[in-house]
């Protein structure tokens, strides 16, 4: 009978898992591909199928099959007469159906709606520089993560709510006792750096014709160990990962004629999370167990290709022959170590994405204390602009000229994805104490990386983290992995021991 019952819970998840990738499908090509015009039509598709999905997880059936498989709050997992793998199936479809069942449908329907809406706005509002224009959308957002979280149960710290999604089991005051340090120790190398002579890097600033460089892109997809069976990159304003099926994981990148690191290191850091998504063993995928622990863990493994593989100089001294042999007229016979020291320049940068590894975290916790202060009530939306320059001012030591630089960066904001930020930085943590024991058991990876084989990386990454999916929590996988906590400490000995040496410090 617990066979049966589990059997149909299996059968209603698919069947979620399968409306998901229908509506991911929808939001690819709203980013990618769909007309100007075609916006608010996409908008209500988005929201009847966002509708029908939260009443089909939300069905009196589901709740009826947990609660008889003796799923509850105090043990979502269910009956412990069932193998570990289904129980912590049930514990993670609990999890989800727990929190969509205190949705109401109309409410989910509406806010669907309102993000299609205002992700294409925010695209014309970046474009025109026009942050007045996005704001009605912007306040909306915010009103509708708000509800979501008092609908939870968050109503006096709904910010925790919203962090929650993305980092379960870290609220403010963790992430900011983790963020402080931090802060204090990347704003004060980033001072000592700037006291020193920087690395030349003049011959970036050429033009790099972009057919090259989507040639190059895909050339190093391919020896990363991209499967474009599986696969595929396009182009969009801001470089993403979605999947639309287990066997149908799309990135997307961009490029400038003038900044070609910037398609580089998109396509490097997309990939990492292309990877995570790949390698989900066969017994999880197309569950909810085929997702990442969390947004941290998923952005470790993207920071950690794109960063501590992809800047580091044994990457460059196996790549950069094929980057020259595709720029033969237009890069320059630099040696793998000026390479190096050029992509790594550490300076003020006001673009999050093409920061550079001192300051980027200094990005990261800008957001966060401004989503911080949104929530609380002590910042007004309105005053975002000029609370984006004052932090920027303070933390990284410089401030945009125009807002398209500042608050409209990024497009998280308009997608309501409030709580998506910390994961960045949280991945750089994550990221290094998983790369301290990768070393450990495998002491020869640096010459690995030089002969661009990448496979025995791939395999650990594989056979540590990503075969467990969503079984486990952050802290427990993160433990499991490396048997600590999760501490800044390893990733600032390795930025301060990276930078001392490019800047003879």
């Amino acid at each position: 009978m617990l066979n049966q019952k589990l059997e149909r819970l299996h059968t209603i998840d698919r069947e979620q898992f399968h409306l998901e990738k229908a509506q991911a499908v929808l939001q690819w090509d709203q980013e990618t591909y769909l007309s100007e015009k075609g916006v608010d039509e996409r908008s209500e598709q988005l929201a009847l199928l966002e509708g029908i999905s939260h009443a089909h997880l939300t069905a009196p059936e589901t709740g009826r099959l947990l609660s008889e498989l003796g799923c509850t709050q105090e043990n979502p997992g269910g009956d412990e007469s069932l193998p570990d793998l289904q129980r912590d199936f049930l514990k993670t479809l609990y999890r989800t159906y727990s929190r969509a069942v205190l949705l109401p449908g109309d409410f989910v329907s509406d806010a669907a709606r309102a993000e299609g809406l205002s992700q294409a706005a925010w695209v014309n509002a970046r474009r025109n520089n026009n942050f007045p224009a996005f704001l009605p959308h912007l306040i909306k957002m915010i009103d509708f993560s708000r509800r979501k979280a008092v609908y939870w149960g968050w109503k006096d710290n709904p910010y925790d709510g919203l962090l929650d999604i993305y980092e379960p089991g870290m609220g403010t005051q963790a992430i900011t006792e983790v963020f402080t340090p931090l802060a204090r120790e990347l704003s004060s190398l980033l001072k000592k750096i700037a006291a020193c002579p920087r690395p030349d890097n003049s011959f970036l600033q050429s033009e790099y014709n972009i057919d090259a460089q989507r040639s190059f892109c895909n050339e190093m997809l391919g020896r990363l160990g991209f499967n474009t069976q599986r696969g595929r990159m396009d182009i969009s304003a801001h470089p993403f990962t979605t999947t639309l099926g287990s066997d149908d994981i799309r990135i997307t990148t961009r490029y400038l004629p003038q900044q070609p690191l910037s398609s580089i290191f998109a396509t490097i850091h997309e990939a990492g999370h292309a990877f995570y998504e790949m390698g989900f063993p066969a017994e999880l995928r197309g569950t909810c167990l085929a997702d990442g622990a969390s947004m941290g863990i998923h952005e470790s493994q993207s920071r950690l290709w794109e960063n501590v593989i992809g800047r580091s100089k044994p990457f460059w001294e196996g790549m950069l022959p094929v980057l020259r042999s595709h720029f033969p007229q237009t890069l320059p016979r630099t040696t793998p170590d000026e390479f190096y020291r050029a992509i790594n320049l550490a300076e003020p940068s006001l673009i999050r994405i093409e920061a550079d590894e001192v300051s980027y975290s200094l990005h990261i916790i800008l957001r966060f204390e401004l989503e911080r202060e949104l929530f609380s009530g002590t910042l007004d939306p309105a005053e975002l602009p000029a609370a984006w320059r004052k932090k920027m001012k303070e933390l990284v030591g410089i401030e945009p000229e125009t807002d398209s630089d500042g608050v409209l960066q990024d497009v998280h904001w308009s997608m309501g994805a409030f709580g998506y930020f910390p994961s960045y930085a949280l991945g750089n943590l994550y990221g290094l104490g998983f790369w301290g024991q990768l070393k450990a058991d495998i002491p020869g990876v640096d010459a690995l990386i030089a002969a661009c084989n990448f496979t025995p990386i791939m395999e650990w990454l594989r056979d540590r983290i990503y075969i467990h999916g969503r079984r486990l929590q952050p802290s427990a996988l993160f433990k499991t992995v490396t048997g600590k906590t999760l501490s800044p400490q390893p990733f600032l000995d390795y930025i301060q021991s990276k930078y001392a040496d490019i800047y003879r410090l």
